[in-house]
């Protein structure tokens, strides 16, 4: 009789302790979103979406984002209008330029803010590339119609020189442009990051920078369709704020922006990354916000139409959801 009025005692005791203390079941496994972007390039110049990835930033934000690299900008692009992916990474003017042809895309948010093209030499003596230095001399870059390849024929003309017939362009496959004046084969390499600093490494120096050149010039952007971004605004806001919060990090964490490098490129030496990384972030070709300027935009579409891939001028609020990154950025701090 004692033994069951103590087992009574012990079923109801337990009971009330459940009554106050319920059993807590382990929350539902929170369903991330997935979403494809597509980049034209593997490049260090991407970092702010690699780094978005690598560090948990895009999960926390209920996404779980796939990265395929197109190859080129048009890839990228054409797998974006085509649904393949849901956004693109590349040259933003495919946005005007296709607009114009009766697409309806939208740029929502630059990823490289400047033009991101140097001028290297091994020439101890040489301060900057001007027509007396360049003169009758050879110039190694990417091929025709590279952006390294574009900027180097600009800065022949530039220097009131001409290309065809003052210097030679040496063109080179993308990565390999600094070989030729590393074997002293040319007297100067036009390239991008992270190719100026593996040339800088060994013995080459900087004697021309576009980014301090031209200033803000929007050179990568992130596209979507506008049907998509309509119908998908939660879920484009979330990818906004993450790039916003991958760029806050680089900025205020190099360390934990070196490692995301490392783990991308790891081909690439710490030291030659390191660099890397300390000029984009010193020049500003990393941007601070996802938002251009108005004079950014201005600035690559007068490039476009003077080259003829635009029939006339094309503003930011045109082309780019600048009510949409303001959302985003309203009490964000950028660093």
């Amino acid at each position: 009789m004692i033994i069951l009025v103590v087992i009574i005692i012990g079923i109801g005791g337990y009971f009330g302790y459940r009554q106050i203390n319920p059993i807590q079941s382990s929350p539902p496994e929170k369903k991330h979103e997935k979403l494809v972007v597509n980049e034209a390039l593997r490049t260090l110049l991407y970092l702010p979406l690699y780094h978005a990835k690598e560090t948990g930033i895009f999960e926390r934000n209920g996404l779980d984002v796939e990265i395929v690299t197109g190859g080129t900008a048009a890839n990228s692009f054409a797998a974006m209008t085509s649904g393949e992916a849901q956004f693109a990474v590349a040259d933003p003017m495919y946005v005007p330029i296709s607009n114009e042809n009766s697409a309806n895309t939208r740029v929502v948010a630059q990823i490289v803010s400047k033009i991101a093209v140097w001028g290297l030499t091994m020439d101890t003596t040489i301060k900057e590339m001007n027509k007396v230095t360049m003169k009758g001399k050879s110039i190694s870059t990417q091929i025709k119609p590279m952006t390294a390849y574009t900027y180097t024929i600009r800065t022949v003309k530039d220097a009131g020189l001409n290309p065809e017939m003052d210097v030679k362009i040496i063109e080179n496959k993308p990565g390999t442009e600094i070989t030729p004046m590393l074997l002293k084969q040319a007297n100067f390499a036009m390239t991008l990051e992270p190719n100026v600093s593996n040339a800088t490494n060994q013995g080459a120096r900087v004697v021309l920078s576009y980014p301090q050149i031209l200033g803000d010039q929007i050179f990568t952007g992130m596209m979507a369709k506008q049907d998509y971004i309509d119908t998908h605004k939660e879920t484009t806001i979330a990818l906004l704020k993450s790039i916003q919060e991958s760029l806050n990090d680089i900025y205020a964490n190099k360390d934990a922006a070196l490692k995301t490098s490392q783990k991308y490129f790891p081909q690439l030496k710490p030291e030659v990354l390191l660099e890397a990384l300390n000029r984009m972030l010193s020049e500003e070709v990393i941007p601070r916000s996802i938002l251009m300027s108005g004079d950014s935009w201005d600035k690559a579409i007068k490039v476009r139409v003077s080259a003829g891939d635009l029939k006339t001028t094309s503003s930011r609020e045109q082309n780019v959801r600048v009510d949409l990154i303001n959302e985003v950025l309203t009490g964000m701090k950028i660093k």
